[in-house]
């Protein structure tokens, strides 16, 4: 049975429970049925939290009930809630004890219990997975708010639909390449097993395994490491620098020029990507400058793979799949709408 605040009985019971003047047999009847429902758990919980607050002693050995009402009645005359007059325990029943006792508990608790159950109903923020598995390919990934993520194999990408206001929050297993888009006002923030990680605008690549090992070296820009298992203590590292953990111990270093990343340049993979993304990607990993005609055209999505590709390639494999052609205009590749024939590359 699920207790309901709302009914006088409930009240009474609940009143009487907090007060502590149930007998031991009713006590443990009337904590069975608490613990019979999740909800009637987390109700008392909260009201024993609210009885502290007015003064309600939480294992009272000997029951005083004129020292409970007291208290209840000084919160009840501060809030304004009686009329401005004298009122003692002797004035009033056991059972008017215990009413105005269940009555000041449902006025006291009714909000709580109405805040409780807005957050229980609110919808938890919307994630979106990326799960390589064990492909080949890096999987490129354009953020909302322009940041490109290039996920390792065997690696999972968590990140919401719509960041926070204030903050943009993901998590990672596995190994990915960032390209974080800058936002002093908005930090990017990386969880990681090991890990949290925080950006502005900045290059690097991390890698993770199973909590036991961690690597990130950056490519441009500063970046904040703190370590789980040493919450009070951070790193800044910067470009040219890495940080690692040896034996539980995070520990900073110059990286040589061998261990900066290449790897998520190889066979990249595009899923459901618009074409200004696309581009915005190959133009900075290989130097070349594509654009588009028109903005429709850099909406328009595609799926591709370029496994180590030339440019020309590249060009061809995108005007087959959109049915584009290219022009050379002032040094950039421009992507417009073909017609039957007369595409050019």
């Amino acid at each position: 049975m699920k207790l309901d605040i709302n009914n006088s009985q409930h009240a009474a019971l609940l009143a009487r429970y907090l007060c502590g003047e149930m007998a031991e047999s009713e006590c443990n009847d009337f904590e069975g049925l608490v613990n019979s429902e999740e909800e009637n758990v987390k109700l008392v919980e909260i009201m024993k939290k609210q009885w502290k607050v007015i003064g309600g002693k939480e294992e009272p050995a000997v029951p005083d009930s004129t020292k409970a009402w007291d208290r209840l009645h000084s919160r009840l005359e501060a809030d304004n809630l009686i009329p401005d007059q004298k009122l003692t325990a002797r004035n009033f029943s056991r059972a008017n004890y215990i009413r105005i006792a269940a009555l000041i508990l449902v006025l006291i608790c009714t909000g709580a219990i109405l805040f409780w159950s807005a957050n229980r109903s609110k919808p938890s923020i919307e994630m979106v997975r990326l799960n390589t598995l064990n492909e080949e390919n890096t999987l490129i990934k354009t953020l909302a708010d322009g940041s490109v993520i290039y996920i390792g194999s065997n690696s999972l990408f968590s990140f919401p639909k719509e960041f926070a206001p204030d903050q943009r929050n993901v998590e990672l297993k596995g190994e990915a390449f960032f390209d974080i888009a800058l936002n002093p006002a908005k930090p990017f923030i990386i969880e990681t097993e090991e890990a949290i990680i925080e950006v502005l605008g900045t290059a690097f690549n991390v890698r993770t395994s199973n909590g036991q090992n961690f690597e990130l070296i950056v490519d441009r820009g500063k970046v904040k490491v703190t370590m789980k298992n040493q919450p009070g203590k951070s790193e800044y590292v910067i470009a040219g620098e890495k940080v690692t953990t040896v034996n539980n111990q995070i520990v900073k270093s110059k990286s040589t020029i061998s261990e900066h990343p290449s790897w998520y340049k190889h066979r990249m993979h595009f899923k459901d990507e618009p074409l200004h993304a696309i581009f915005k990607v190959l133009n900075r990993n290989f130097n070349t400058t594509f654009a588009s005609a028109t903005p429709g055209i850099g909406n328009r999505k595609l799926t591709v793979t370029f496994d180590n590709e030339s440019v020309e390639t590249m060009t061809e494999l995108i005007c087959l799949s959109l049915n584009l052609k290219s022009q050379v205009k002032n040094d950039s590749i421009v992507l417009s709408e073909s017609r039957t024939g007369d595409r050019e590359n």
